[in-house]
């Protein structure tokens, strides 16, 4: 069995997926308390510049992509993106979308590609189609498909699908995120057969520029496949294969310790002062491969 990218091309990207704190302005009832508590603080801007500066990948396109918590209610937020561009890397990242419009148009100009993630409970049909039709990069909007609420969330799709072209909205399925006796299941939300039928035929999905939003989409021996069709059909579960984080890409998780992958398998490799990168794939003993960051590695059986 192998998974692999489907644009052999992206196995020369190495994403930094780099979850700033866990200080978030919204209480989603679905997100457990670590996620958005605040409990981290923020980061200083002095260590987080000069990693920016001195991270070097040979022969590897640098892609980083930060998210939270909410990483734009930090006060150096946009100082980042500009710094990581000037260093000639891709910059994007994941938002609530709980910023004015101007914010937005500005900060995407340091900005390969902007992930918005719409949460019902608090988001804005409205707010989100003005921050598409106002930036210069392209948007995607990760749906949270709660099952209790499909129907009204499909009807949202419909609407932000309606009001902008310069939006992709990808359906996302809920996991499991509490840490129940300090184990993250990763489980699953029930969705009906139904459901999850619209879900692998997603109506409101359009072309746009997204190449450097992600890797694009996997072959799972040489069969092209997505996230939610790995997620669905429990084709996520990789305990025993040889799996490429730390040589694809890593996580920097809101302490500022660096890690081979969002799973944090195999233990830490350093911080944002001192680190030492993998030369080798590890061979993955995790039950479920549950973030997405890490669910798009290339992997195969041993």
């Amino acid at each position: 069995m192998k998974l692999t990218y489907e644009d052999s091309t992206k196995e020369n990207w190495f994403l930094v997926s780099w979850v700033l704190s866990n200080k978030c302005n919204y209480r989603c009832s679905y997100c457990p308390s670590h996620l958005h508590s605040g409990t981290t603080g923020q980061p200083k801007w002095d260590v987080v510049s000069t990693f920016i500066k001195n991270f070097k990948v040979p022969n590897k396109q640098i892609c980083f992509r930060v998210s939270g918590g909410e990483p734009t209610h930090w006060k150096y937020f946009s100082k980042m993106a500009a710094l990581i561009k000037e260093q000639g890397h891709i910059f994007s990242f994941m938002s609530n979308g709980s910023q004015p419009i101007e914010y937005y148009k500005n900060i995407s100009k340091y900005t390969d590609g902007l992930i918005l993630s719409y949460h019902p409970e608090k988001s804005s049909v409205d707010h989100f189609i003005k921050i598409a039709n106002n930036v210069t990069c392209p948007i995607a909007v990760n749906l949270m498909l709660m099952p209790e609420n499909f129907d009204d969330i499909v009807e949202i799709a419909k609407l932000l699908y309606n009001g902008t072209n310069n939006m992709l909205i990808c359906p996302k399925v809920i996991l499991d995120k509490s840490a129940a006796d300090g184990y993250i299941t990763n489980e699953v939300s029930y969705y009906t057969p139904e459901q999850q039928e619209l879900i692998n035929n997603w109506p409101y999905s359009r072309k746009i520029d997204d190449s450097k939003l992600h890797r694009g989409n996997m072959l799972l021996n040489g069969k092209k496949i997505t996230a939610n069709d790995l997620i669905l059909n429990g084709l996520n579960a990789h305990d025993g294969w040889k799996c490429w984080a730390g040589i694809d890409g890593v996580n920097i998780d809101m302490w500022g310790k660096l890690y081979r992958a969002d799973c944090q398998y195999g233990g830490l490799i350093g911080d944002l002062t001192s680190y030492t990168l993998p030369s080798e794939p590890i061979i993955c003993g995790k039950d479920i491969c549950g973030c997405l960051s890490d669910i798009y590695l290339r992997k195969e059986t041993t």
